[in-house]
């Protein structure tokens, strides 16, 4: 899917706040849909001075330069074929490397995993990529991207998969595309209710979550749909997931005006 201006705000945002050094991780070699000014651009509306790098702001900006600008010393990818001149040429369905795991600060999945035939494999190696304390981001297609890739992803599977691993600090972003202009609303599965099906209209939709990985994690667990735990495994709801008809009204609402609330990336 590459890294639009609109991506580089909502990365901006995720790692404002967060330890910005030490190593990446990306997950293929993401195109970058924007010049060293308007990434310079993007991440101050989001709250990150950028370094000076050198070079004209209308210059074209490659994935690694965009993560030094974050402050991150090193960029490594991994993709099946050499094409786009990858460190690592690796299958992420297979298992990776002993000697890539536990290594990096962040791992960094801009429209990979859709790719992917094998889901939970790639997902247990990203979990297993990062040292503990690092950060997650899966930029993924969530609607309106058929035959983009193999798959369309529901919130819920990021939000179960590193909720049962011990992953803390979990969100997630909807972020609408079209016709050249984006936009972004916060998604919290628990308080929000489930999305409709027609979510986005006309628009692509693409999830943005992020995650932090607080402990070691093995083995890793395949855990069961919360939604299906809740309603016939007697786990009990959240707070937050009440079931009154007022409760169920206010969410109801709040699904079908997700794109109108949305703000401009």
């Amino acid at each position: 899917m590459g890294i639009s201006r609109g991506t580089i705000h909502l990365i901006g945002m995720a790692l404002r706040d967060a330890p910005r050094s030490g190593s990446v991780i990306t997950f293929g070699v993401q195109k970058v849909a924007a010049t060293r000014g308007e990434a310079g651009a993007a991440l101050a509306k989001a709250g990150i001075e950028p370094p000076a790098l050198g070079g004209g702001g209308d210059a074209a900006l490659h994935q690694d330069e965009l993560f030094r600008m974050l402050g991150y010393a090193a960029v490594e990818s991994i993709d099946v074929y050499p094409a786009e001149s990858p460190t690592h040429v690796l299958d992420l369905n297979r298992p990776l490397p002993a000697s890539l795991l536990d290594r990096f600060d962040l791992v960094y999945d801009g429209g990979t995993t859709e790719h992917c035939f094998s889901v939970p494999d790639v997902l247990v190696n990203a979990t297993r990529l990062l040292r503990k304390g690092g950060r997650i981001i899966h930029h993924l297609p969530l609607n309106n991207w058929v035959d983009h890739g193999f798959y369309q992803f529901s919130p819920t599977l990021f939000f179960d998969f590193y909720g049962a691993n011990g992953f803390a600090d979990l969100s997630l972003a909807l972020h609408f595309s079209a016709r050249g202009r984006e936009s972004y609303i916060a998604y919290d599965p628990q308080s929000d209710g489930m999305l409709p099906y027609s979510l986005g209209g006309n628009k692509q939709v693409m999830g943005f979550f992020t995650a932090t990985k607080a402990a070691a994690v093995d083995p890793v667990a395949f855990p069961v749909q919360g939604r299906y735990r809740r309603a016939f495994g007697g786990e009990k709801r959240g707070p937050r997931e009440a079931a009154t008809p007022l409760a169920r009204l206010k969410r109801s609402l709040k699904k079908r005006s997700f794109v109108l609330r949305a703000k401009r990336c």
